[in-house]
């Protein structure tokens, strides 16, 4: 392999020329080759990059032999056939999240994970596990400073109304609107937390769910869920599409253990067993903050970095397709719990 890891882009949107600005931060790769289906955005992804290995087809970007990784930045109903083409060339790929919007292309692109080359790398874009908060909160529960958790939650309360004017004048069509799932392509993001700092699994959900602010939307936009883990763990989702409020402070985040408590970014730990009511502290969260400097936002640097890093090292990243699907599959069974109206098992994926 080169020096640098050479990568080509699939999709040039927001997101995914966010990534390629990221990369150049990092500055360990090669932003090699770029394709999207829109000549204006490759155009001006021409301009602000000075890459001129162009494609307007996904397929032809992975056949090429001079790319080592595919980064896949598609909207989230179009994950599974780039996903699929880049495993087949034996590409090194990451892939936003969610993995995808069915159980059925969740199901498919693992079993192609496990039919590809083991030594292929993905990373499965679930940032918030880098954001230092998270990270300290990871590290307070792992170690067992919060005893034997029981009880966790996390929302994503984003208005996200502007959504509706994004509609794409190439396919006249705005995936947003028609594709996004809230509980899938939002609320999986605090799940994917939840589970994280649990180190167990989700096993069933039950959910509810209902289409008052944001009747634009194809699906519901309000979507709450209850899921239950494998340790007996309760936890709590909320994804709203349209509150008319600013973000929740740390995705509302809190976790109960049985020494102590995390309220988003502060915990409270009994230090004895007569400690009853110890007084909240902030998290440690300096020692987490990595090179990059992100305290907030979307630490896109450092996710990149692991992805590289395990390419270049030949190690798993931080957030495996099989963790990464789990997270996405949790999701869409809450969605369809509240269509059913009835209690889901998720199903297991190994």
């Amino acid at each position: 392999m080169a020096e640098r890891v050479r990568v080509g882009f699939v999709g040039l949107g927001h997101n995914g020329c966010e990534h390629i600005r990221q990369h150049l931060k990092v500055g360990k790769s090669e932003i090699a080759a770029l394709c999207d289906v829109r000549k204006d955005r490759l155009e001006r992804a021409v301009s602000e990059f000075g890459v001129t290995r162009l494609y307007d087809s996904f397929l032809d970007l992975c056949r090429d032999p001079e790319l080592d990784a595919v980064s896949i930045n598609t909207g989230d109903a179009f994950h599974k056939e780039p996903f699929l083409a880049a495993l087949e060339a034996g590409k090194h790929v990451l892939i936003e999240k969610p993995v995808a919007n069915t159980e059925k292309d969740i199901l498919t692109m693992v079993e192609a994970a496990k039919s590809a080359d083991p030594q292929l790398k993905i990373q499965v874009g679930y940032i918030l596990r880098f954001m230092p908060v998270y990270e300290a909160i990871h590290q307070a529960a792992s170690s067992g400073q919060l005893g034997d958790i029981y009880y966790m939650e996390g929302d994503y309360i984003h208005n996200l109304l502007y959504q509706a004017e994004q509609t794409d004048p190439h396919t006249g069509t705005n995936w947003y609107l028609e594709e996004e799932i809230p509980m899938v392509g939002g609320g999986s993001h605090p799940l994917d937390l939840l589970r994280w700092f649990s180190g167990n699994e989700v096993v069933s959900v039950s959910a509810y769910s209902n289409h008052v602010a944001f009747p634009a939307m194809r699906h519901d936009d309000c979507q709450v869920a209850l899921y239950r883990f494998d340790d007996r763990t309760i936890a709590k989702v909320a994804a709203l599409y349209a509150p008319r409020c600013e973000m929740a402070h740390f995705y509302n985040v809190r976790l109960y253990g049985t020494r102590g408590t995390v309220d988003r970014d502060s915990k409270a730990i009994s230090e004895s067993p007569e400690d009853v009511h110890p007084s909240f502290v902030p998290l440690d969260v300096a020692s987490h903050l990595s090179a990059f400097g992100e305290l907030s936002g979307h630490p896109f640097a450092p996710e990149i970095e692991d992805w590289l890093d395990a390419i270049v090292e030949d190690r798993s990243p931080r957030i495996s397709l099989v963790d990464g699907a789990s997270s996405c599959l949790a999701a869409l069974m809450a969605v369809r719990a509240a269509r059913e109206g009835r209690e889901i098992d998720v199903p297991q994926l190994c």
